[in-house]
């Protein structure tokens, strides 16, 4: 998971460990270089804005290197650019979280 704010992180980290996924977190370019040694991963959830460090391309080229199937699940508190793929809109609950996690992973149920 990659996002610039820490209560996000921690939220996310806590709500889906809590039914069963490992979960590696990054704030930053620099710690997601750092987390992919724990790849390859099936998910990539990620802020649509990095603050310091990288765009959204950068995150997500970097991550298909190491995990060439990962799937994809964009997240953001604004929703001006038009959103292909997944995307879930913050805030959000972590029931909805956590449905659309599974959605991805496993289609819906």
């Amino acid at each position: 998971m990659v996002d610039d704010e820490d209560l996000i992180l921690a939220a996310v980290e806590r709500a889906l460990a809590k039914v069963g996924y490992s979960i590696s977190c990054a704030r930053d370019m620099r710690e997601l270089d750092y987390a992919l040694r724990n790849g390859p991963f099936d998910l990539l959830i990620t802020d649509i804005y990095i603050r310091e460090g990288g765009s959204l391309g950068e995150v997500i080229e970097k991550v298909t290197k190491t995990s060439p199937a990962v799937k994809i699940l964009r997240m953001s508190g604004s929703v001006e650019h038009d959103m292909t793929g997944e995307f879930i809109e913050k805030p959000f609950s972590i029931e909805a979280l956590r449905k659309k996690v599974k959605e991805i992973l496993y289609g819906p149920s």
